[in-house]
């Protein structure tokens, strides 16, 4: 009965909604015998799963309750098997993954859960771990003991602190550092790029302590268990590099940049009432050559989601006089709270000084928002303001300012700015969410992209503890805002939201600035604390036009490569291909484009991934949440 309850429950599990990782002929070893299947990681509605599938069947009456993988003992008492049944862990339960080199050379690894452990794991290629522990870096964070990676449970906190990090840009890195030295709670003087600076820290603190950790006496236990013949030790680290396994990607030439799209042009793209026509060619036109500087005003309401494509001239002008009359009452919600109320509005209350702390350090460099008392820094305060009215359950974080900014800049116009800084929004929402579930997602997709690319580069990272690619996280948290001047960075925001061939599309562009310059990075063997000060003072320095072309150019060789990992394609391509089609440069990516990091649009199909909205912890100090964290580490994370 027990046994037909488990099927049961086994079969009301959800369909699968999205596969992360495939590997066929992954053999398990149980019983002294190997038996071959596909090895996947899934996400059954709400929750993810590692799942063994046997090519062949199994003998029902010797079917194996899910506990009964854990038992690793050479005995006479276990079953004969016809087969293996098939295998499912909630990755949530993983505590540790061992990694070693089996027979034949065949990679291998052993999972240990909260309750169990797993059999011996061997796949086909070394190259297939890797890209499985990459695709569980979306899910877990890892801490190194030697060939074991250990999930650290406790860096859930400051996943939540990482979030929070201001976005000064007014400290120098030295500075940065000397501050986190000397003061390490005021990091409200701190840019988002000290985020890895603090990492740094907190290494440096820890590095060197030996390992305590639950269940480390599980893996020595059950790597006992395994016959000797099947299990080679490990070379010398200096004589070894477990994932140093492919060649650099031939580089091919830049994408040379098209005509910019002009007035000529898009005066076309009108019929007698005022509607868009042809809105993929216009699209296309953006995204090759950008649009011409006065034309964006006019464009960019259309590319963030303020007008629909098919709405007439009237259609529009009704439209902003609804969203005026809509911002007006936002407005005025916030501006009617009573003392008495502020006095019980704690999150209101923080919400309004991290606001106010941010504007005001906020491009005062430029011209538009440079002096005392500037009209446009108490616009952007209200804009942000009202933001935080209409999106309560998100409301303000840090970065927001960096992608409000240029707009205002651009339409000088509160309301237009707002709508349209709103449509931005629901673009990158899911970069903001104290989760982090989404960034964590896209470092590690740079990850991969960079070890497919040059695993000579991600060696020497890896090497360097910088593999967890932090040294990157502002590029992706503000769309690289900070990286290039002022004109650049519209061209650049323009040309992302109009990509035909991925919604992740700044995931090639990081990876171009990143090949561009891992010259002076693998040459002068920078350390953790080089990349970082290198990285940063790449900001303003980098040709646009360059780093487009680059990143054009990575898409397509990438996309037309025979041997594109699973990870890469299913979730950075969005190729959706069976196990044994072939991957031609043809293909439509169009087709394929799945995130919802995208504005909709009648020409890019979206889907609406789940996202957990923001907890209480936002109104918390930044300070004292880093601070409280910071006890809870023990070891240094590997990512």
């Amino acid at each position: 009965m027990a046994e037909n309850a488990e099927s049961e429950d086994i079969e009301e599990l959800p369909e699968v909604t999205k596969r992360f990782y495939e590997e066929y002929d992954v053999e398990l070893f149980y019983a002294e015998k190997g038996t071959s299947g596909t090895f996947a990681v899934v996400e059954r509605g709400e929750q993810a799963f590692i799942e063994w599938t046997p090519f062949d069947s199994y003998d029902v009456n010797n079917h194996m309750s899910f506990d009964e993988w854990g038992v690793i003992a050479h005995d006479s008492t276990k079953p004969t098997l016809v087969g293996l049944p098939p295998l499912r862990v909630p990755i949530s339960t993983i505590d540790s993954i061992k990694q070693d080199i089996g027979a034949r050379g065949r990679a291998c690894i052993i999972i240990s859960t909260n309750t169990k452990r797993l059999p011996v794991i061997y796949f086909p290629k070394l190259d297939s771990v890797y890209r499985l522990v990459q695709c569980l870096k979306r899910f877990l964070c890892f801490i190194r003991d030697r060939d074991t990676l250990v999930v650290d449970h406790s860096r859930a906190g400051l996943h939540k602190v990482l979030k929070e990090l201001e976005l000064d840009g007014t400290a120098s890195s030295n500075q940065t550092y000397k501050k986190i030295a000397v003061d390490f709670q005021d990091v409200y003087d701190v840019t988002l790029s000290g985020l890895s600076k603090v990492t740094n820290f907190l290494r440096g603190s820890v590095v060197g302590k030996p390992v305590s950790r639950p269940g480390a006496q599980t893996s020595k236990t059950v790597i006992d268990t395994i016959p000797p013949e099947h299990l080679c030790h490990r070379p010398a680290e200096s004589d070894f590099e477990l994932y140093d396994l492919r060649k650099p990607l031939d580089k091919a030439a830049p994408v040379a940049r098209d005509e910019v799209f002009s007035r000529a042009h898009w005066e076309t793209h009108f019929d007698t009432d005022g509607r868009v026509l042809r809105v993929k060619e216009l699209q296309d036109r953006i995204f090759g050559g950008g649009c011409e500087p006065e034309l964006r005003v006019e464009v960019w309401p259309f590319l963030l989601g303020v007008y629909p494509w098919d709405t007439t001239i009237e259609e529009r002008a009704i439209i902003m006089q609804e969203k005026r009359r809509e911002y007006d009452v936002l407005k005025n919600q916030w501006e009617s709270i009573t003392g008495a109320q502020l006095k019980r509005f704690s999150l209101y209350r923080d919400r309004a000084a991290l606001v106010e702390k941010d504007v005001l350090r906020t491009d005062r460099a430029l011209d538009f928002y440079k002096g005392e008392n500037n009209a446009h820094v108490d616009d952007l305060y209200e804009m942000l303001m009202t933001y935080c009215q209409y999106n309560f359950d998100l409301g303000y974080v840090q970065g927001m300012s960096d992608l409000l900014s240029p707009l205002y800049l651009l339409f000088r116009d509160k309301v237009m700015a707002f709508w349209a800084f709103v449509g931005y929004l629901d673009m990158v929402e899911s970069h903001f969410f104290l989760d982090q579930q989404r960034i964590q997602g896209k470092l590690a997709d740079l990850s991969s992209l960079v070890y497919y690319c040059d695993s000579e580069l991600y060696n020497h990272l890896e090497k360097e503890d910088s593999s967890n690619f932090f040294f990157c996280f502002r590029w992706l948290l503000i769309n690289f805002k900070r990286e290039f001047r002022e004109k650049d960075v519209l061209e650049l925001w323009e040309v992302i939201w109009t990509c035909p061939y991925s919604t992740d599309y700044t995931l090639f562009i990081a990876t171009a600035i990143l090949l561009q310059e891992r010259g002076p990075i693998i040459q002068n063997k920078m350390c953790f604390a080089d990349i970082l000060k290198y990285i940063n003072d790449l900001s303003q320095r980098l040709n646009l036009h360059e780093v487009l072309g680059n990143a054009e150019s990575l898409f397509h060789n990438i996309r037309s490569q025979p041997d594109i990992p699973f990870n890469i394609r299913n979730n950075i391509l969005h190729i959706a291909d069976t196990p044994h089609s072939s991957l031609g440069s043809q293909h439509n990516a169009e087709s394929h484009v799945t995130s919802s990091d995208h504005v909709p649009s009648p020409d890019h199909v979206t889907s609406s991934n789940h996202v957990i909205p923001p907890s209480e912890d936002e109104s918390r100090d930044p300070a004292s949440l880093l601070v409280e964290n910071v006890s809870t580490i023990q070891m240094d994370p590997v990512t």
